[in-house]
């Protein structure tokens, strides 16, 4: 009887424990407009992202030129690493939105009363 007790105890112990510490559940997601001559280099930006620990979607649209990002395992995202992000290419980030995906709001393309 006492093994039966204990076998629940560590059983439901475990199973507590492992519901109670999710990895990262927030993902939060980055937009912005970027400027970008040549699609080849966009490609090539945007294969280089893919291998960015941090970014788990990555959507760069050359016609628009606009970049979308979806994160993983980060708890913050701040404008000055969202644009690192981008390589020789930061000094042409602007119109940067950050926010908590699922909860905020995506902006709609094109972007209103965005001038930086």
């Amino acid at each position: 009887m006492k093994i039966t007790i204990i076998s629940f105890i560590v059983f439901f112990g475990f199973s507590a424990l492992s519901q109670s510490s999710p990895v990262n559940p927030v993902a939060l997601f980055g937009q912005c407009m970027i400027e970008i001559n040549a699609v080849e280099d966009m490609r090539a930006l945007e294969a280089d992202m893919r291998s960015n620990p941090y970014i788990k979607v990555v959507r760069l649209d050359f016609n628009t030129q606009r970049a979308f990002l979806l994160t993983q395992n980060i708890d913050e995202l701040t404008e000055e690493q969202f644009t690192s992000w981008f390589n020789v290419y930061s000094d042409n980030v602007r119109c940067i939105q950050i926010g908590r995906h699922g909860i905020d709001i995506v902006k709609p393309y094109p972007f209103e009363g965005c001038e930086k």
